[in-house]
């Protein structure tokens, strides 16, 4: 017990200290993988899925149960958001509001809304929502704290927390990578051009970052879940997994064969194909390979004039592929 209440006052003397001096650039802190950041009040960790919802990056305090919720959203939302956060609106989520607030933030404004909210019949929620205006995007952070951590988190450091958000223009591809299911062992030249839903990741080799650059070579990785358990339904699933790739059309397969590597068999089809929006010739490869519930997908393509020099690069992309 005096551990514990000596924790909680070094803890209330840091919060102090947070709110009581300016913020700067060193202080804060992007959680993996989120373009948004602030200086987090002490006692939460950055999280890359806060509760475990991949697309919500933030804060937890898993002892407290407290957490910071970071979502970001398409930059015309942020006037939608400006009529809904009335305290009816609210109401009608169970919040109950008390103090709402105009917040200039360094790269934007915001909307901030403090409130209760009983999220069930004997937790009683500390709640706080920012609604924030950037340069590209809209920011909504949610704030939620326990009764029983309050002490912990008093509203002057949340406050502080909160008017310290700021946005960085990417994240890095570097971290971006560390937070994929797989490792990328090995870009063979290829470089990222985007990463998407946390599974996905298009590389190219060209000036392009579009996939519409026919004229570069493309290798999209991406790893599902399930997949048939079977041979012959494996065979199928491949062919309609490359049929739906709707960057193609007038696809022929010209070989079907299953390899073994690293001791697992590794569904390969080759095809040729076209363009799906200006019809150019395209040389197409993809590999399968169910492991554990799930599989991986590969699938690359080149023009044909290029396919000789873009094939071994593909397969090093393909062999450099595992897991984590």
């Amino acid at each position: 017990m005096l551990h514990r209440a000596l924790a909680r006052t070094a803890v209330l003397l840091a919060l102090a200290f947070v709110a009581a001096r300016p913020a700067g650039a060193d202080d804060i802190v992007f959680p993996p993988g989120s373009r948004i950041g602030l200086v987090p009040p002490p006692g939460v960790t950055p999280v890359s899925a806060v509760r475990g919802n991949p697309n919500v990056h933030g804060f937890e305090d898993g002892p407290d149960a407290t957490a910071i919720s970071i979502l970001e959203l398409p930059a015309q939302v942020y006037g939608e958001f400006e009529k809904a956060t009335s305290a009816d609106a609210l109401k009608k989520q169970g919040v109950t509001l008390e103090k709402r607030e105009e917040l200039t933030l360094k790269d934007g404004k915001g909307i901030l809304l403090v409130g209760q909210q009983q999220a069930a019949a004997n937790v009683s929620l500390r709640k706080w929502i920012l609604v924030a205006s950037m340069p590209d995007l809209t920011a909504l952070l949610t704030v939620e704290i326990p009764a029983a951590a309050k002490s912990l988190y008093p509203d002057e450091a949340i406050h502080a927390a909160l008017a310290s958000v700021t946005v960085r223009k990417s994240v890095p591809v570097d971290e971006q990578l560390s937070l994929l299911p797989y490792r990328l062992g090995e870009l063979a030249g290829f470089r990222v051009v985007r990463i998407v839903g946390g599974n996905l990741v298009l590389l190219t080799d060209g000036p392009e970052d579009s996939i519409e650059a026919v004229e570069q070579p493309h290798v999209l990785v991406t790893v599902g879940v399930g997949g048939p358990e079977d041979a012959t339904s494996r065979q199928n699933f491949a062919r309609n997994l490359l049929a739906g790739v709707p960057s193609f059309k007038d696809v022929h397969l010209t070989s079907s064969e299953m390899l073994r590597l690293n001791g697992q068999q590794v569904h390969e089809l080759m095809a040729d194909g076209k363009d799906a929006k200006n019809g150019a010739d395209l040389k197409i490869v993809q590999w399968l390979k169910f492991t554990g519930g799930a599989y991986m997908h590969i699938v690359a393509s080149a023009p044909a004039t290029g396919w000789l020099q873009a094939f071994p690069r593909f397969r090093a992309v393909r062999d450099g592929v595992g897991g984590k």
